[in-house]
């Protein structure tokens, strides 16, 4: 799946990108645009999938754009994004093959819901040679100062790629999953013998209260009655 963003105004770039890695699209697979001449030359080569098209652009607007990259590239599904809801664009729009008009700014469900229309879904490393590395690295550091960033590092992902990845194959959370790690291991600690502030130091809780409240959400009880002898 190969796609493509062009937009003149970098923020907006960053913002569409970061939607999409959030909605599991590789990092590797999207490509810029800042220009409509460049956006030609882009579309040539590399024959998205999907363009991001925002109107009014430096060199050739959007729409004359996506009409001269039209023939070099006839299965891209163009799509509009901007700021400019006027209707004579939306009807250029449409002789242009273009179905879809997104207005900014585009929002993580709307975009969601278009790329569903489009019958467009992620791609990329989402099996196991990903995650069970990810899995490894949360078990083996689960009592250190663990972030999303470096186990995304580890698989060489976006953190918003490998966070999206990581809910959609597990149901959960990275920070939960790392959270039902240590509770579970404070758990066992704590029928082994060890006390309430030694259980929560040993898997990375510095502060008790917050410990004790993480392990009450993730238990049902209280970190006192798992003491020894008492499940």
């Amino acid at each position: 799946m190969r796609l493509l963003i062009a937009d003149d105004e970098r923020p907006a770039r960053f913002v569409l990108r970061s939607l999409l890695e959030e909605l599991g699209f590789a990092p590797d697979a999207i490509a810029e645009a800042a220009g409509g001449r460049e956006l030609v030359e882009l579309a040539s080569s590399l024959r998205p999938d999907c363009a991001f098209v925002d109107v009014r652009m430096p060199q050739i607007d959007g729409l004359a754009a996506i009409e001269e990259a039209s023939s070099s590239c006839p299965s891209t599904r163009w799509v509009i994004v901007s700021s400019h809801a006027e209707f004579e664009y939306a009807r250029l729009a449409i002789r242009l093959g273009v179905t879809e008009y997104l207005l900014k700014p585009v929002g993580l469900e709307e975009l969601g819901s278009c790329l569903g229309r489009l019958g467009l879904k992620s791609g990329g490393p989402e099996d196991d040679a990903v995650l069970g590395p990810v899995i490894e690295y949360l078990k083996r550091n689960y009592n250190a100062n663990v972030s999303v960033s470096d186990a995304a590092g580890l698989v060489g992902l976006s953190p918003n790629y490998l966070s999206a990845l990581f809910h959609r194959r597990t149901g959960a959370t990275i920070s939960d999953y790392l959270a039902r790690l240590r509770i579970e291991e404070a758990a066992r600690l704590l029928r082994e013998g060890a006390s309430v502030s030694e259980a929560a130091q040993a898997v990375g809780y510095a502060d008790a209260r917050h410990f004790a409240h993480k392990f009450k959400a993730i238990m049902g009880s209280l970190p006192s009655e798992h003491l020894r002898g008492k499940q």
